[in-house]
């Protein structure tokens, strides 16, 4: 019997199987997989899905992965700290980069559904209109935000034109934000008007953490 990650154990089958392997999976996967997420959760998957965050196949479904560089390590463990209920084991370093990988859950079953579409990442416009609010924004700009000048630019670039014309509605109809679209070669992506600053601060600095706040802040 060998481990495999913590996560798995692996066993040799002899007899008629002779050659093949048996994957179990452990308890902490099973109890893992039959929990809800909470709110808070579920708006971390779907702030970071705007942003860099991913949903990865498995053997029994899809799980999150969060993968950001090493200089963004703190905010790795953060959200670790926020889904690792849902974690076999902590973030880890790999190729230059901060990684971490939630068991395979139907929740995140349901977004892959919802976020992609022949593997590609669309917006789930229902979804999105529906629970978008500040601490998502404060995800999502953790994720893509740069600051320019005094302004914010949200690097949305993976989206369509389409897309990003109904994230800048939203943002103004829901948040109150106003928000342009800035050509990027071929691409589009969100800027954050400079009258809008001050009104994305007070919506997003309570969640933004410490490591982060050189996106918004002087």
């Amino acid at each position: 019997m060998a481990k495999i990650g913590g996560t798995l154990d692996i066993f040799d089958v002899k007899g008629n199987t002779e050659g093949k392997k048996f994957v179990v999976e452990t308890i902490f996967a099973r109890k893992a997989r039959k929990q809800d997420l909470d709110k808070n959760q579920c708006d971390l998957v779907i702030g970071s899905l705007l942003g860099d965050g991913y949903l990865v196949k498995t053997t029994r479904g899809y799980a999150f992965r969060v993968n950001h560089g090493p200089a963004q390590k703190d905010y790795v463990d953060w959200k670790y700290s926020i889904v690792k209920n849902l974690v076999n084991s902590p973030p880890r370093f790999a190729e230059k980069c901060c990684y971490f990988r939630t068991v395979s859950h139907s929740f995140f079953d349901e977004l892959h559904g919802k976020f992609y579409s022949v593997r590609k990442k669309i917006i789930p416009r229902s979804l999105i209109e529906k629970h978008l609010n500040p601490f998502i924004l404060a995800v999502w700009i953790m994720d893509d935000g740069s600051k320019d000048w005094g302004q914010l630019r949200i690097n949305s670039q993976s989206f369509s034109k389409n897309e990003n014309l109904f994230l800048r509605d939203l943002l103004q109809a829901k948040l109150g934000i106003i928000t342009t679209l800035n050509r990027d070669k071929s691409q589009y992506r969100l800027r954050v008007s400079s009258d809008s600053m001050e009104a994305l601060k007070r919506l997003t600095l309570p969640y933004i953490i410490p490591s982060m706040l050189y996106k918004l802040l002087p």
